[in-house]
């Protein structure tokens, strides 16, 4: 797909996008995601002149390379200022309403003042037939006037709605960013702390089940400083991408720290969480790294899981430190394994 069309139809683009990341071989992270969708919808020009000319010169578009395009088109930084522009907008487009408000009660002031004036003269008992007529045309235009008015009145108002959409739109996305990783597209910490005080509150208002998971890739600062940073990253990446795709829609993987991750499992049992925990554990060691450039395998990865499930009225942190434990108890046994704390 190297022709970018405007797409009206939100499922069309959507499919688009999905089609394109598939052909480069992306994975459809959020801001992988948001940077495609952006170039299809040419939203942001120079964005889509960039994506069209990394395509053409058959240039490999991997995921730091798009990670660096969000983060200067669409990251928090961009986004802000395109808030603030947004703003901006937003204020400029309630003064000209203010301002065609303040016209339209002066004309309307004006329109009922020469009204009332014509209806004196029509009623009066002298009057001709041709100032009868000269009434009726003066009434004519003034009301052609005043529609003319109305219509700024409501493009003024049209334009204001067109902002206040655009600013909204920015928030999300500023919303939305404040809330990813950076580098994996998954939750970041401030989402997991918040996800959790919703599941929490959820499980104390119904009594269902609430587990969660404590993630830890195993040797990873070793293959840190053994093979670098940037395979570092990459470890780091392919970890998120099998967490999300093993787990459902209502749970929350999230970017704890470092090379800890977590899982919110609400409306799981604690036999349920566990037969889930070694499931992730054996989707991550089938995995190897191996280095797109250079076609080198690093080798597989492993993590240690430690899991709990949430007492009915305790504390947050008491629930978050029992899954510490038990990681920690699994880190202690050797690794590659998962403990339980209940």
């Amino acid at each position: 797909m190297t022709a970018t069309t405007k797409i009206a139809n939100p499922r069309d683009i959507a499919h688009n996008v999905m089609t394109l990341i598939s052909e480069l071989n992306l994975q459809p992270t959020p801001q992988v995601y948001h940077v495609f969708y952006s170039h299809l919808t040419e939203e942001i020009p120079e964005l889509s002149q960039l994506i069209k000319v990394l395509i053409r010169n058959t240039q490999e578009l991997d995921e730091e390379t798009v990670f660096r395009i969000y983060h200067k088109f669409l990251g928090t930084h961009a986004l802000q200022q395109r808030l603030n522009l947004g703003v901006e907008g937003l204020q400029a487009a309630v003064e000209r309403v203010e301002e065609a408000v303040h016209s339209v009660i002066r004309d309307t002031e004006g329109f009922c003042e020469q009204f009332d004036s014509a209806s004196n003269q029509l009623n009066s008992d002298d009057i001709t037939l041709e100032d009868a007529r000269g009434v009726t045309r003066g009434l004519t235009t003034v009301t052609r006037d005043a529609h003319g008015r109305y219509s700024d009145f409501n493009g003024c108002l049209d334009d204001y709605h067109t902002e206040v959409h655009r600013v909204r739109s920015e928030l999300e996305l500023v919303r939305r960013d404040a809330l990813t990783d950076t580098l994996t597209g998954i939750a970041n910490r401030k989402n997991f702390d918040a996800s959790l005080r919703d599941a929490v509150t959820a499980t104390m208002e119904t009594g269902a089940p609430l587990s969660l998971l404590m993630i830890d890739i195993d040797h990873f600062k070793y293959f840190n400083d053994s093979h670098g940073h940037r395979a570092g990253d990459g470890v780091l990446k392919a970890v998120a991408r099998v967490l999300v795709n093993s787990t459902k829609g209502a749970d929350t993987v999230a970017r704890y720290g470092g090379e800890e991750f977590s899982a919110i499992l609400p409306q799981t049992t604690v036999e349920n969480a566990e037969k889930l925990a070694n499931k992730l554990r054996e989707n991550v060691s089938g995995q190897r790294i191996i280095n797109k450039k250079t076609g080198k395998d690093f080798g597989k990865l492993t993590v240690s899981i430690g899991l709990t499930s949430y007492r009915l009225g305790e504390n947050i942190l008491e629930f978050v430190d029992r899954a510490d434990a038990a990681l920690y108890q699994a880190k202690q046994a050797g690794r590659n394994t998962c403990t339980m704390i209940q």
